[in-house]
Formats: C-alpha cells, structure tokens, sequence
C-alpha cells in the first residue's frame, strides 16, 4: 500500500488556543527584548571619534551636531594648535586628512551644524580678524563660504536646516553684543540680504538663534522690554521674533534659553526656576510655552542641567550636573532623565560631559573624558543579535501555530 499521511485539521478550540500561546509567548519576549526604539531599555556603542591631531576635540561654546546619515561636526585641535572645525564621514572617526574643514583666511573655525546633505554651518575667523558665518557645500570645504553680516563686524551660524537655510546671529552695527540680532538666511542666501534679520522683543537690544528646523522655524533668545533678562522665543516658518507671541517665558525664575527645535516644534533649552538658584533643561510641547505644566526636565541629582537636542521622536540630549560632575543625558518623549554613563559598557574608560546632537536614529554626539582627553565620541544604539531573542521570538510563535500532523503507523501501512 502507498505511504499517506493523514492529516488532521485542528478544531476551533486547538486553533484559538495556539494563537493565545502564540500571543503569550510573544508577548514575554517583547517584554525581554524591549519596545522598539526605547533608547532608555537599551544600551549603546560607543566610537572614539579622535581629534584633528590635537588633543581636543569636541568642547565648544556651542554644541556639535550629527546627521541621519552619521556625519559628526565640532571643533577639535589641529595640529597647528588652532581650532580647526571637522565633518566626519558617516559613523566614522575623524580622519585629519580630509575632515579638516579649513578657515576663511584666519585662524580658527568652529562647526555647529550640519543637514542631511553634509552641508555645514558655523563661524571662522576672517583674515582681519572678525567673525563670519559660513555655509559649506556637502562636501565641500569652509573657503569661500563667507555669508558675510548683518552690517557689522561678527556673525556666527548655529544651525542649519534640510534645504540649507542657516541661523545665527551678527552685529549689526560696529562690534558690540548691544547691537546683535538673530538672522535666517534663505537656503542659498547671505546674512546680508534683504530679510534675513529677525529682529528682537520689543524693548530688547540683543538676539540670538541658536536652532532652525526644516519648515524654517527659529529658536533662541531675545533681551525683553528695557533690556530685560533674556527669554527664549519660537519664531514662526517666516516670521520674526518681534512677530507675535513668540516669547515662550520661563520655569519661574528670570532668564530662559531656546537652543534646539524639531519637525513639530518642540523646543528645548534651559530656563531658572523661581529664586534664580539654578537651572533646568526643558522641553516644550509643538506649540506651547516653557510655563506649561510637565516641561521641567529636572536634573541627573544636581541643581543644574541644559538640553542642546531633540529629534522628532521628542527625545532630548543635554548635560546635568551631579556629585561626580557634568554628565551627559538622554531623556524619551516619555520617562525620566537618565546618564548615558550608565547605558554605554562599564569597562570603556569614558565619561561623558555633554551630549550635544540626536538624530532620527537615536545616533547621539557629544564630548568626554577618554585617556585623560577631551574627545568627541558617537553613540549608536545597540540592536538584538541575529538569533538570539528577536530569532527565538520567531521559532516560538511557529511552534504553538504549527498544524497538528498525524501519520499513520508503519504497522497500518
């Protein structure tokens, strides 16, 4: 007699049973593994990312920045002892060979950010000595990339967004702090042009943009009235920050600082909290204000902490002072501040101080102690193993799923 198998059909009962194993078993693995892109359930790598042959890297008055694709920029010293900005190729260190961005005929640069393109924004000094902003190509290097001012001596870039427009702030008269203003260029646009400075609170001498995100929204800060403490503001895609109410307050104490925005407009940066003691890192809603219920960020222990980066999934990078010292930060679009000290390997022989960018990914730049160095460093976040918990979830539901299979016996046959 031929070989047949007979095959049973499982009933209802046995089916409805397999997909409750099913969902139990994934459901306990998931818990294992972790929900996706929950950086606070996960750990990170860590890539030293050197220095342009000096022994700094990375520590500005502003922060670096990373890309989606993995480009880091800063400032490191060169090896002739200046401050040479760099761009990193993706999830690669600094090479001093070809990352050396150069400078508009003096002596130092500083990089503070860089789009998806590559291109960079930042400041170098010129040949008479001032300040200038300046806007690369994607590959290309800081010489001639001169926006020029707003009519005076200095302008520095702080940001730039997808399509190239670049934000800052520039003298506008002579080379006094008292006569700076925020600007944002147009995406091939100089400081110069027509438009391009956004003005200040009413009453207030002094601007800043620290952050622009891709519809062309501003962030930063403006002295108020008669030169009163400064307050971060929020500009729309086109206005200015005397337009409206772009005055985002404060935690209750008297001065506030805007420095990153992201796709939404959520905005973060520091402010004082009542009595002016200390400070705090906050995060706004897309439209809200620092005043709002559940901005404060808190801290990591200390009575200090400052955030430089949100993505769009509203996580935020910053530092915050602690019994140790400065550390570096991450926080989720839900959940508390945690040390980024604490989600990296315990034998790698950083600490790190600041965390100054995040991208899409959850790829996070900064700068630490490495060797007794101040070195710039890339965090990428570490995924699951190919075969361990991700493979075992897959063979788990494939066994309480699999169709009962019934042969008959070789003594039937």
């Amino acid at each position: 007699m031929p070989h047949t198998d007979d095959v049973q059909a499982p009933t209802p009962l046995a089916r409805s049973q397999g997909v409750r194993r099913a969902r139990i078993v994934a459901a306990s693995l998931l818990t294992f593994i972790g929900a996706p892109g929950a950086s606070a359930a996960m750990n990170y790598t860590i890539l030293d990312l050197g220095t342009l042959q000096g022994f700094v890297s990375s520590k500005t008055t502003r922060y670096g920045a990373v890309n989606t694709a993995g480009q880091v920029v800063g400032v490191s010293r060169s090896s002739s002892g200046l401050n040479h900005a760099f761009r990193t190729s993706a999830n690669a260190a600094i090479n001093p060979a070809t990352d050396d961005l150069g400078t508009l005929g003096g002596g130092n640069t500083v990089a503070n950010g860089v789009n998806d393109l590559g291109q960079v924004a930042g400041y170098s000094t010129t040949a008479t000595g001032a300040e200038h902003a300046f806007r690369t190509t994607a590959t290309g290097k800081v010489t001639g990339a001169d926006l020029g001012t707003l009519g005076g001596s200095n302008s520095r870039a702080n940001g730039i967004n997808a399509s190239g427009q670049v934000a800052g702030q520039s003298y506008t008269n002579g080379s006094g702090q008292d006569t700076e203003h925020a600007f944002r260029t147009t995406a091939a646009g100089k400081v110069s042009d027509v438009g391009a400075d956004l003005g200040t609170f009413p009453g207030g001498l002094r601007s800043v943009a620290n952050g622009i995100n891709d519809s062309g929204q501003v962030v930063g800060f403006s002295y108020t009235a008669n030169n009163g403490p400064s307050h971060a503001f929020r500009t729309t895609a086109s206005g200015r920050v005397s337009d409206g109410d772009t005055d985002l307050g404060t935690l209750g104490g008297s001065v506030s600082e805007a420095w990153g925005i992201n796709a939404s407009g959520q905005t973060v940066g520091f402010s004082q909290v009542a009595g002016d003691a200390s400070y705090h890192a906050f995060r706004t809603t897309a439209a809200g204000k620092i005043s709002d219920p559940g901005t404060d960020l808190g801290t990591l222990g200390g009575a200090f902490s400052f955030a430089f980066g949100i993505n769009t999934a509203g996580q935020v990078v910053g530092w915050s002072s602690t019994d140790a010292g400065e550390r570096a930060f991450i926080i989720d679009a839900t959940g508390p501040m945690r040390d980024l000290n604490d989600l990296i390997p315990v034998d790698s022989g950083w600490t790190l101080n600041e965390a100054q960018g995040i991208n899409d990914a959850g790829q996070i730049a900064g700068f630490g102690m490495i060797g007794g160095q101040v070195h710039a460093f890339l965090l990428t976040p570490a995924t699951p193993e190919p075969g361990g918990a991700a493979m075992a979830l897959v063979a788990a539901s494939a066994m309480w799923t699999r169709r009962p299979r019934r042969c008959r016996s070789l003594a039937a046959r």
